[in-house]
């Protein structure tokens, strides 16, 4: 049986990506903050509940021991920072939070659970576009998934130049009503259960994702282009 661990998995996207991979057939782990909530998304879903807090991994050694061999990373919780004001109102310290938690948090989980991961396992990371708009800028959160995106696509290329068969790549599941948005509605909002569907796609759609960001009609907006074949060392 393949073995998951989705972070931010006690509600919202999170929760229903678990719900999905359960029913696939996946032996899940529900990776959340929250004990109560964590330990109750478990028990609803039928998976295992393990503390993941991305702006303290002090247990991850825990963590590794408690999921295994991973066949599936889905890097799914973050933090929003503010999603209203002027990029120009931002602070420091408010620039700070965010990317600690969803780009160092998140590089720490990666770099602790390689050793885990599958010789042919995967890492999703939940994304967004990074090019501020009129009516979507929110600097910080923005920023931080602007860094995790670079990782992804620098994973993805690692892997594919040392003949690895782990896999990396973004996903974008567009706007989706969440907590990070105050449940947003409207007819061009998915609902968490839409989105993860998407997600969970990629898993079996036949194509080749590795180090790039996917958007949720399919189509990619960043990938690397690299003949790694061509690739020769200039002393």
């Amino acid at each position: 049986m393949k073995k998951a661990l989705i972070t931010g998995a006690n509600k919202g996207i999170g929760f229903e990506i678990a719900k999905q991979l359960k029913a696939a057939g996946y032996e899940i782990f529900i990776g959340a903050r929250n004990a109560n909530r964590g330990q109750e998304a478990a028990t609803v879903l039928g998976g295992q509940y393990v503390p993941v807090d991305l702006n303290d991994l002090h247990n991850l050694a825990e963590i590794q021991q408690a999921v295994g061999t991973l066949d599936l990373l889905v890097n799914n919780a973050g933090i929003p920072g503010d999603m209203h004001k002027s990029g120009l109102d931002f602070s420091d310290r408010e620039l700070r939070e965010t990317m600690e938690v969803n780009f160092f948090g998140t590089h720490q989980l990666i770099d602790g659970l390689r050793t885990n991961l599958a010789a042919d396992g995967v890492i999703i990371n939940v994304t967004i576009p990074v090019t501020p708009k009129a009516y979507f800028s929110p600097l910080a959160y923005q920023t931080s998934k602007a860094a995790q995106n670079v990782l992804t696509m620098n994973y993805g290329m690692a892997f594919a130049q040392s003949g690895s068969q782990r896999r990396i790549w973004g996903f974008m599941p567009g706007a989706v009503a969440t907590d990070l948005n105050g449940l947003a509605a409207g007819g061009f909002v998915k609902t968490p259960a839409a989105a993860a569907a998407l997600i969970v796609a990629t898993l079996s759609d036949g194509q080749n994702h590795n180090g790039k960001l996917v958007n949720w009609d399919g189509s990619e907006i960043a990938a690397y282009e690299v003949d790694f074949n061509q690739l020769s060392v200039q002393g």
